[in-house]
């Protein structure tokens, strides 16, 4: 049993709060009718969040802390692809980009949205919610136009940095909306509140709640402008170190000066005071569930990650743990199964889910579920012993595939330059920030083979 949480942390504008307070009335079945006691899901999918950021969420860390509180950290989770619309595509699908069609962020309109989560939970009984986000390009010049599988739709579409946290659009069932007052977090947040609060109290719900936080330009809300200021954020020594074995895209970036290191610290203290909004909006969540909550899993993920410098690089895109990993975060009800086990990616969410619903996995799924590892299936699933990461390439960034075990990553590009590094210490000594190429050391011939074995086996090459 999990109880219920104290009340929000901060104010989170009164609309919040009053949405927090709202009541509904329904209809409850009849007694002759089956309880459906399959389980809520929701999905909070966060937009270039650090997977080393979570401490910016202090309410999330508080539950993570506690383990009787049914909220554990996953410490090794990817994003399949680092750039925002494949990885999205593939959450929703479970496939690698080059099997979605969706490769780069101009590929929106392509997606195929008749098999998706939204639809394979909507055909099996689940009332079905967007909140934030959807794929780049949205709504693809189609209006009206709602997403195929989607009860409720309240989607933002991605126009500028100018317009990420206000003065935004919004299409809210397929008709164009625009939000001149409020900020884009709360203003979500009341939205997913009211789709949990409206659903049918005899059927499961599914909700993607996805803000735009912490996407640039890392605007917070008023109420935590200058929160991190005493935070202390250290520098990643890749940022300025020598990196031995570097391919030539990295060796062709200019050193960073003391002016461009500094921005790059203030961005990620910004990055972490627009979270706090986010850790409200999860709260002020499982506020409104109430009892609900000790039937519902949620998973908390970013799209992908995001370098301030590491690298030389700032952005995405990139093959590094920087661009590529990412903070996931899960309620279960019923408690996780040794999380520390599980190596989980983006194409892994969406069987996860499925099984959470008693929903028969496509075939063409490439991910590998783990709802046994959140007390919630009886069936036993190995732990998948290295996930596939991959970029189409273009302009900054080459084309490259990548595959990552508990303790080392190879990078494989276009043209075959490939980079090895022993991030947990395997073989030699530990390299968490990736600075030094293994590729050409004999120590590392055995692995090298192994790690090639794995890259050669790449699911998305079926």
């Amino acid at each position: 049993m999990i109880s219920r949480v104290a009340p929000v942390r901060r104010l989170a504008g009164a609309t919040l709060a009053a949405a927090i307070g709202l009541t509904s009335s329904f209809a409850w079945p009849s007694d002759d009718a089956p309880p459906d006691d399959r389980p809520n899901v929701i999905v909070v999918l966060t937009d270039d969040q650090g997977w080393d950021t979570l401490d910016a969420m202090p309410w999330l860390r508080t539950q993570i802390d506690r383990p009787e509180s049914g909220w554990v950290s996953f410490p090794l989770a990817f994003a399949t692809s680092p750039l925002c619309c494949p990885a999205r595509a593939s959450l929703l699908t479970g496939q690698y980009p080059r099997h979605t069609g969706v490769v780069r962020n101009e590929d929106g309109a392509r997606f195929d949205e008749s098999q998706t989560l939204a639809t394979w939970l909507q055909d099996a009984g689940y009332h079905t919610g967007l909140v934030g986000k959807y794929l780049n390009g949205y709504p693809f010049g189609r209006l009206p136009y709602v997403p195929a599988g989607w009860d409720r739709s309240v989607a933002k579409p991605n126009q500028n940095n100018a317009t990420v946290y206000r003065d935004f659009d919004v299409v809210d069932q397929g008709s164009p909306l625009h939000v001149s007052n409020g900020y884009a977090t709360d203003w979500l947040a009341e939205r997913a509140i009211g789709f949990i609060r409206t659903s049918p109290p005899d059927q499961p719900f599914f909700l993607l709640f996805a803000p735009s936080a912490p996407h640039e330009p890392w605007v917070p809300a008023d109420r935590d402008v200058g929160a991190a200021e005493g935070l202390t954020i250290e520098e990643p020594p890749n940022v300025v170190g020598a990196l031995r074995g570097a391919p030539a895209w990295v060796r062709a970036l200019p050193a960073p000066s003391a002016a461009q290191r500094a921005v790059w610290l203030d961005e990620r203290r910004r990055e972490r005071e627009t979270l706090m909004a986010v850790d409200d909006a999860i709260r002020s969540i499982v506020v409104t569930l109430g009892d609900r909550l000790e039937n519902s899993v949620i998973l908390l993920l970013s799209d992908h990650g995001y370098s301030y410098g590491e690298h030389r690089w700032r952005g995405k895109r990139c093959p590094y743990e920087a661009c590529v990993r990412i903070p996931f975060v899960v309620h279960a009800p019923n408690g996780p199964v040794d999380p520390d086990d599980a190596i989980v990616s983006t194409v892994d969410i969406a069987p996860t889910v499925l099984s959470l619903a008693g929903v028969p996995e496509p075939a063409e799924i490439d991910g590998v579920g783990f709802a046994d590892r959140l007390g919630v299936s009886s069936t036993l699933v190995p732990a998948p012993e290295a996930v596939y990461l991959e970029w189409a390439g273009g302009n900054d960034v080459p084309p490259w595939e990548a595959v990552r075990t508990r303790d080392l990553k190879l990078i494989r590009y276009g043209d075959g330059t490939e980079e090895l590094y022993d991030l947990g210490g395997r073989v030699g000594p530990p390299d968490p920030f990736e600075m030094d190429n293994r590729v050409h050391d004999p120590a590392y011939a055995q692995v090298l083979t192994e790690l090639r074995g794995l890259l050669g086996r790449h699911p998305g090459r079926r």
